[in-house]
Parts: structure tokens; C-alpha cells; sequence
């Protein structure tokens, strides 16, 4: 009887650390897949969230605030610029989180939401800026410009391109700042902000580098193709994807590269180029793909969707939200997703897992978007 007893109280136990009491009358018992919790901005999502030593997630909304919000789903903060937010925030090392707004500024705002300065370009910030071991800010403006900004607001340098970028910055342990841009190339600049050299693809380049360990740079073009290129800018292979890549790749644990498509598949495409499987979700696939210390894989689709699927290819499960995705998500600290969607909501998805610890695991890299491959993904 004794036995039985505590087995009866064990089985209670667990089942009272899996639920959430909705309501007087209603539990809801968690499992994987399912909504934690869902957080309201006032606008689409185009942003992909970044978090902090913390645990607090920031994001921006096209209602024109990047948001602080709670592991618990509870708002910090708000902070407010001109214009929509679609760029990615990135988080220094002392806290401050770096991010573009379409009112032509990049913005660092301090851990409490204060305005630390503010660094203004001639026209929108659309892709997300990348911090380099020294501090360095690298941001990407439409004005056709890279700027490398101090960490106290002045301007070290810029470089200008002749182009739209809307591609964000990545930087290799050498640091080498990759982007791509609108006149269809991939370029690599010098930390002093002189050109090494350029890779020209066949169209505009949306999609941000990836970088390996061996310094391959991996690129999708709207030109229909995935490229891997070598450190001095020749190129290695390329696959074509038969339509326009918008999707940012990232490098699995095995250095299998995986990366969305218009066409609505995700591709898994191995080290030597070869396609190794494609899943097919409902609609385009502008989402950037996470990968966890299990080698799943998940992943946003204009379908509305979450996906979570396997190393082989294989869905383990679907999670709906009520508008398009097109953020990419991200892990926790203590292991499960948060993905933005065009319904204006943050979510947290029931994951139980952990980042890879590989090459390039996530769109900018580590939970704390730095783009940096010399930063420890955690």
C-alpha cells in the first residue's frame, strides 16, 4: 500500500509541473508542440527574436516598437522609434540591444528600454546589424551603405555599395563582414572597411551568409540558387533550388546546410552539395531554419506554420498560428521556441530541446543574433 501510494502521489506530481490551470475549472496539460504562451504587439512580425543573459526575449513590430518581454510572456518594456520594425535585433555584451528602423535609424537601447543613442543613415534599415569581437556595430542601410559604428554611437566607417542591401552583415573569426546586396553580389569587406573581393550571383541576394568552421560562406541568391563559396571568393558549388532563395541557411552538427525556398520546400543539402532530402510544407518558405543539439530542425512557412522535423526529413510536428511566418525562431535558455507571425504574435512553443552546438545553427547565428561566428552560440 505504501508503494502504491507514492507512485499514485508521483503521477500527480509530475502531471501538476505539466499544467497550467486555465481557469477555475479547466487545466491544461502541456505537451511538445503545444502554445506556452502568446504574447500581442499591435502589428505584423517581421522581426526574429533575440535573447538575453536573462532570459528576455526582444523583438520588433511593424506598430514601430521593439519589445522586452518576460520568459513568462509578461511585457518589460516597449520602446518606439519613427517607423516599422523589421529588422532582427542583436545584443552586445554589456546588454545593449542594436536594431534598424524604417525612420532610417540604427538604434542601441539599453537593457531597461532607455535610448542609449541613436545612429542615422539617408533612408531604411531593413536587414539586421552584426557586432564584432571589438564591439563594432555593422549595419546594412537601403541608402546602398554598410556603416561600422563604435559602441559609442560614432561612425568608424562606411562603405558604399551602389546597391540596396537588404541582406544582413554575418562576420567570420577573421573577422570578414559578408553581405549580400542588390546588384547581385556577395561581398567581403575588411574590419577596416576596405573591399577584399566579390562574388557575383545571378540576381538580388536576400538571404544572409552562413559561415562553417572552414570559413565556406553559404549564400541563397533569387536567382534560383544555394552557392557555397571559399574564403578568397571563388566559388565551390552551387545547387539550384529551381526557384528564388529569400531564406538564410544554417549548418547542422554534421555541416549539413539547410535553407527554405519559394517553392515551398526546406532543403537539406549535404557538405559536397548534393541534395540530401527537401520537406514540403504549404506555401513559400521565407523563415530561416534553427537546429537543435538533436539535429531536428524547425522552421516557419507562409502556410501559417511552425515546423519541427527530423534529421531524415520527417515531421514531427506542426504548431498554427493565425498569420504567415516569416521570422525565423529561436531556442531558450531553457528549451523550448519562440517564433514571431504576421497575426502580431509572439509565441512560445513546448520544445524541450537545446541549441546545436555547430557551425551556424540559426539565423544570426546564437541566441543573441550577434551574426558573429567568433561568439559561443549560447
Amino acid at each position: 500500500m505504501y508503494i502504491l501510494c507514492c507512485i499514485v502521489f508521483g503521477i500527480v506530481f509530475i502531471l501538476t509541473l505539466a499544467c497550467e490551470r486555465k481557469d477555475d475549472n479547466e487545466i491544461k496539460i502541456f505537451s511538445v508542440g503545444d502554445k506556452k504562451w502568446k504574447f500581442e504587439t499591435e502589428g505584423i512580425i517581421w522581426s526574429s527574436p533575440a535573447i538575453g543573459s536573462d532570459g528576455t526575449i526582444y523583438l520588433g513590430s511593424q506598430d514601430q516598437h521593439l519589445y522586452a518581454i518576460n520568459p513568462d510572456g509578461t511585457g518589460k518594456w516597449r520602446f518606439r522609434t519613427g517607423r516599422t520594425i523589421r529588422s532582427s535585433p542583436a545584443i552586445g555584451s554589456d546588454g545593449t540591444i542594436y536594431f534598424g528602423s524604417y525612420d532610417y535609424n540604427l538604434y542601441a537601447v539599453n537593457p531597461d528600454g532607455n535610448e542609449k543613442w541613436r545612429f542615422e543613415t539617408d533612408r531604411y534599415i531593413y536587414s539586421s546589424p552584426t557586432i564584432g569581437s571589438d564591439g563594432t556595430i555593422y549595419a546594412a542601410s537601403t541608402d546602398r551603405r554598410v556603416y561600422a559604428i563604435n559602441p559609442d554611437g560614432s561612425k568608424k566607417w562606411d562603405i558604399f555599395i551602389g546597391s540596396r542591401i537588404y541582406s544582413s552583415p554575418s562576420i567570420c573569426s577573421e573577422g570578414l563582414i559578408y553581405f549580400g546586396s542588390n546588384d547581385n553580389n556577395l561581398y567581403a569587406i575588411k574590419p577596416d572597411g576596405r573591399g577584399k573581393w566579390k562574388f557575383e550571383t545571378g540576381d538580388i541576394i536576400y538571404s544572409s551568409p552562413a559561415i562553417n568552421s572552414d570559413g565556406i560562406i553559404y549564400v541563397g541568391s533569387k536567382d534560383d540558387n544555394l552557392y557555397a563559396i571559399n574564403p578568397n571568393g571563388t566559388e565551390k558549388w552551387r545547387i539550384d533550388i529551381n526557384v528564388s532563395v529569400w531564406s538564410s541557411p544554417a549548418v547542422g552538427p554534421d555541416g549539413t546546410i539547410y535553407v527554405g525556398s519559394n517553392n515551398n520546400y526546406l532543403y537539406a543539402i549535404n557538405p559536397d552539395g548534393s541534395i540530401k532530402w527537401r520537406f514540403e510544407t504549404g506555401s513559400y518558405v521565407h523563415s530561416s531554419p534553427v537546429i537543435d543539439s538533436e539535429g531536428n530542425i524547425y522552421i516557419g512557412s507562409n502556410d501559417f506554420n511552425l515546423y519541427a522535423i527530423d534529421s531524415d526529413g520527417v515531421e514531427k510536428w506542426r504548431h498554427e498560428t493565425e498569420g504567415i511566418v516569416f521570422s525565423s525562431p529561436s531556442i531558450s535558455s531553457d528549451g523550448d521556441l519562440y517564433i514571431g507571425s504576421h497575426d502580431n504574435r509572439l509565441y512560445r512553443i513546448i520544445a524541450e530541446i537545446q541549441l546545436a552546438d555547430s557551425d551556424w545553427p540559426k539565423f544570426r547565428r546564437d541566441l543573441k543574433n550577434t551574426g558573429n561566428n567568433s561568439f559561443k552560440n549560447k
